[in-house]
């Protein structure tokens, strides 16, 4: 259902693809009593988009392409900074949404995160997540694009230092900070000052709540296997097998349903410039039964979903791992 083409990612090496790609997810420790606690976490941490409504219509399609955000040429260049520009992609869409208008710098999330249990890698260009830069943005807020102008390398962080010291990351565990749930922001924080209240993780291998979201609420930060993209040119891509590596972050922007193919379809905006795929974007196949059927396992998380001490094997589902891991702002 797709059509390959060839494009300036043609001729990489594959150490230079794997320079696209930089993001690595995370997990948490396998240990009984962790799990255990992880599970209180979640329970007493209620989500938007956790709990379905009875009898909820969803519209059948939904797209924000319209956004000036979603229309950005966005290139990460040889930097593992996907994750960083998933986080300032998301966060820039959502406040455009609410008649926000602010640039957020994909630079200083790449330089100032700290990343003390290298969860997708060792911070910077080397690899991080989405949730790690929202709690680190929910403590310290974030200089605009023209303050702090992309790079695409790893730099000194600029914050200043008090603010730095009140990250609060020594203050909570690594699974609070990933939990599954709604994560507030303080008042009178960095984050609020942006207008931030608080962002959302939502539950993992899950159709409806994703789906949600995007109709209900604007774009969404999510994780997905894209070393099979490179020579994506156009149409829907179902070329991912079930079980899929997680090795990217990007933008999740609509869904609809293609007449031509009679199927459904994610609509997705890649970091790879707009010279990639259909104008910088992906259709993902999309099925209704994706979180039973289209489902797999992780079996490389050292590759693509790890940080310090975690699982062997983490469960996937969706095309390309779309249901995977998901992340929600709030303003």
């Amino acid at each position: 259902m797709w059509d390959a083409e060839i494009n300036h990612l043609a001729d990489r090496t594959e150490d230079e693809l794997s320079q696209l790609l930089g993001w690595r997810g995370m997990r948490s420790p396998v240990n009984s009593k962790e799990e255990t606690r992880i599970g209180q976490i979640n329970q007493h941490r209620p989500g938007n988009f956790l709990m379905q409504r009875l009898r909820e219509v969803l519209p059948e399609e939904m797209s924000w392409a319209n956004l000036s955000t979603a229309q950005a040429d966005v290139d990460q260049g040889g930097c593992g900074s996907c994750w960083a520009i998933a986080t300032s992609t998301v966060l820039q869409a959502n406040a455009e949404v609410k008649g926000i208008r602010r640039t957020f710098s994909p630079q200083e999330i790449v330089d100032c995160t700290p990343n003390p249990h290298n969860c997708g890698g060792h911070g910077g260009c080397d690899g991080s997540t989405v949730e790690l830069a929202m709690n680190w943005i929910s403590s310290n807020g974030l200089s605009t694009e023209d303050e702090a102008p992309y790079e695409g390398a790893t730099g000194r962080c600029r914050k200043p230092t008090s603010l730095l010291s009140g990250s609060g990351d020594e203050e909570h565990t690594l699974e609070e900070m990933i939990a599954v749930g709604v994560h507030k922001v303080e008042k009178g924080s960095g984050g609020h000052q942006l207008g931030l209240t608080g962002w959302e993780r939502l539950p993992e291998n899950r159709y409806l709540p994703l789906l949600r979201a995007v109709a209900m609420h604007g774009p969404v930060a999510i994780s997905v296997s894209a070393r099979p993209w490179t020579a994506y040119g156009r149409g829907i891509f179902d070329s991912c097998s079930r079980d899929a590596v997680i090795d990217h972050a990007v933008t999740l922007i609509g869904y609809g349903k293609d007449g031509l193919y009679d199927s459904k379809y994610w609509l997705v905006k890649n970091s790879w410039g707009k010279s990639w795929g259909d104008d910088g974007n992906i259709r993902l196949l999309r099925r209704d039964t994706d979180e039973t059927e289209q489902c797999g396992t992780d079996n490389q998380p050292e590759v693509g979903t790890g940080c310090d001490g975690g699982p062997s094997s983490v469960p996937v589902c969706g095309m390309c791992g779309i249901l995977y891991d998901a992340v929600v702002p709030y303003f």
